[in-house]
């Protein structure tokens, strides 16, 4: 499954592996390279072992050194020039890494410099092309943000009800929603008829299920206290439980600066419930159990709360987002601002702190990783929806640190302008692939902040 974007890393990884064995037959989606996701600026953006050990399954045919080389940069060289270079290693390997970065100069994503270590080798991108690409494709494509070519698949899905625990078929009728959402992004049809693959989740390992459906066997709701599957405790009373939690929590900062009628602070607290147990059933493996708190004191014990601030951060954020631009509106309409430039006249190489890379590279760029990693269909069937609740924490996590430290709207000085305009831009690229990250798991963002 290929995607329809140029920044889709999977494509770097596959170029560069394919021009390290001289081969373009390699198996995609190999490992043998892999993406960092922290400390960029000193481990860089992807890594690799040299050892020849790891690289051994993808030469196969092309391994013609006989065991003369014991990386495979001496074994590029050998396959180039017929020898390893055993006078000096490090010449050997630099010159092919050399050559591996000035090669990328015609790949979609380029390389920008490497780091030879001791026993792997740390490559770094060139930032503003990706950065200024990848914010335009996701502010233009908006809820087809990372969409892949099709693959003519069609799926059906079924959800069998658990009949002792309704908590459990919840979780059931959730993990099959998220996966026929990112399936359709994946391009794949979903429809009973004609289809060629169909799974029916149970939480039942025993029993014989609908002709032609394979069994995708998922772990129950377990109470905490009892190590039990959860028989009493309806979807609703559990959501009530939470919301006389959150209700505990009034006096909490977060809520501080709430302002809210009856009706309103009733609609706020449901729907922040309820996605904190959405947050709560699909954050766990689905083969696994999830394990909750049937009342009230327990549930303070067991519910991460650092996870119920991201729930409730990942859905005001769309609403700071929002305020963003409608008060740059107003100071434009005062006089006080500049129009909002056309994308294409914007300067995104002045997005150049540390943590606006992180969030484009990991959080924009990243958000198509994430999306091939929630369901995997190519050889065997996985479906993998706590991939989005550990997108969705981080991306509130490292926002919510990038937020307190920059000030976004600044005084509208004709050198702080540019700035600003590249980062209200880079706002709402993230806004789109965190509401969209949170349409898949049918979580409404409330208008609060």
């Amino acid at each position: 499954m290929e995607n329809t974007s140029a920044i889709c890393m999977q494509l770097l990884i596959n170029n560069i592996t394919s021009y390290l064995t001289s081969s373009d037959n390699i198996c995609k989606n190999t490992s043998v390279v892999k993406l960092n996701n922290e400390n960029l600026a000193i481990n860089g953006e992807l890594y690799f072992l040299p050892s020849l050990k790891v690289w051994k399954n993808l030469l196969k045919d092309t391994d013609r050194c006989d065991e003369k080389c014991t990386t495979i940069l001496q074994h590029f060289l050998y396959v180039h020039n017929g020898e390893t270079d055993k006078a000096d290693a490090d010449v050997a390997a630099n010159q092919v890494l050399q050559l591996l970065v000035s090669s990328s100069s015609n790949w979609p994503i380029k390389l920008h410099k490497y780091l030879l270590e001791k026993e792997r080798v740390c490559l770094f991108l060139q930032r503003t092309p990706l950065i200024e690409n990848s914010i335009k494709a996701a502010i233009t494509s908006k809820n087809n943000f990372g969409k892949t070519f099709s693959t003519n698949k069609i799926f059906a899905f079924k959800s069998l009800q658990d009949k002792e625990s309704e908590l459990t078929t919840k979780r059931l009728h959730l993990i099959q929603r998220v996966t026929e959402k990112i399936l359709t992004l994946h391009n794949c049809k979903i429809s009973e008829e004609h289809s060629d693959y169909k799974f029916v989740f149970t939480s039942k390992s025993q029993g014989n299920v609908e002709e032609n459906y394979e069994k995708c066997v998922c772990g129950v709701v377990k109470n905490t206290e009892t190590n039990c599957k959860e028989t009493e405790l309806t979807y609703e009373e559990y959501v009530n439980n939470k919301i006389k939690e959150l209700k505990a929590l009034r006096g909490h900062k977060y809520f501080e600066a709430q302002k809210f009628n009856a009706e309103t602070e009733e609609y706020f607290l449901e729907n922040l419930a309820k996605a904190i147990v959405t947050f709560e059933l699909l954050s766990v493996k689905p083969s696994r159990p999830v394990f909750i708190g049937c009342n009230i004191a327990t549930d303070k014990n067991t519910t991460n709360t650092k996870g119920f601030f991201n729930s409730e951060f990942c859905m005001n954020f769309l609403e700071l987002a929002k305020r963003q631009f409608l008060l740059l509106l107003v100071f434009r309409l005062k006089g006080e601002y500049p129009d909002l430039p056309c994308i294409n006249d914007t300067d995104f190489s002045l997005l150049n702190q540390e943590e606006e890379w992180e969030l484009v590279y990991n959080f924009i760029i990243g958000y198509q990783q994430m999306i091939n990693h929630c369901v995997k269909h190519n050889t065997v069937f996985q479906t993998n929806p706590q991939v989005i609740c550990i997108f969705l924490s981080k991306l509130c996590q490292k926002f919510s640190i990038y937020y307190r430290r920059i000030r976004i709207l600044t005084e509208a000085y004709d050198h702080l302008v540019p700035t600003m305009i590249a980062r209200l831009y880079m706002l709402h690229a993230l806004q789109i692939v965190l509401q969209n990250a949170l349409a898949f798991l049918d979580i409404i963002p409330v208008s609060h902040m």
